[in-house]
């Protein structure tokens, strides 16, 4: 694809489909998010910040991303020491060059407006990684949608597409993986280190 390297991080699902694009009269088609994961989890840790935003999504990976991996990784981040908090950092500064670049290039492609009401959720954000991580689902959603466009326009093609949506896709997955780990498991550096259990 001229312009724009879809190189994936480990871990992405090269089959994995891409909904296609709506009809004029349009709405997502997405079911609401009647709870999120990890609802719990979150609820009973102590914010390093105290705020919550409304999240307006168009694609199924962001709503799947939502309900599934959110809170998750919010409650992680918020308790987040050390090592485990440079590797994330690190990854935060990967996906958003990454996403940059990726938007800048769909921004200069010609699309036909698609007419889609976003769906909307509601999210705590009890850390600052956490407002980062919104930011990221925000811009993916403005990917699909301007994949979309000029895909209706055709001055894109549906495989090109779907290798720039996996791509973004692989970069947000990146962070929840990060998250599973505990503390101690970061070397201070940031570095993952081995499973004791799996060194016997």
């Amino acid at each position: 694809m001229s312009g724009f390297d879809t190189e994936k991080p480990e871990g992405a699902d090269p089959e994995r489909l891409i909904p296609p694009a709506p009809s004029e009269h349009g709405s997502t088609g997405l079911r609401p998010i009647k709870r999120l994961t990890s609802d719990d989890r979150l609820a009973r840790i102590n914010p390093e910040t105290l705020a919550k935003t409304e999240l307006h999504y168009y694609s199924a990976f962001a709503r799947e991303f939502v309900r599934s991996d959110y809170n998750f990784c919010a409650a992680k981040m918020t308790i987040a020491r050390g090592g485990k908090l440079v590797a994330l950092e690190a990854e935060f500064r990967t996906a958003e060059a990454f996403f940059r670049k990726a938007l800048g290039w769909a921004n200069r492609m010609h699309g036909r407006n698609v007419r889609l009401d976003p769906e909307t959720v509601t999210l705590e954000i009890k850390h600052p990684m956490s407002g980062r991580l919104v930011r990221l689902l925000t811009i993916y959603d403005h990917l699909f949608l301007k994949t979309m466009e000029a895909l209706v326009a055709r001055t894109l093609m549906m495989h090109e597409r779907k290798a720039a949506l996996d791509s973004a896709e692989a970069r947000i997955k990146q962070i929840p993986f990060l998250c599973i780990p505990d503390n101690d498991r970061y070397a201070p550096e940031g570095v993952l280190l081995p499973d004791a259990t799996e060194a016997h």
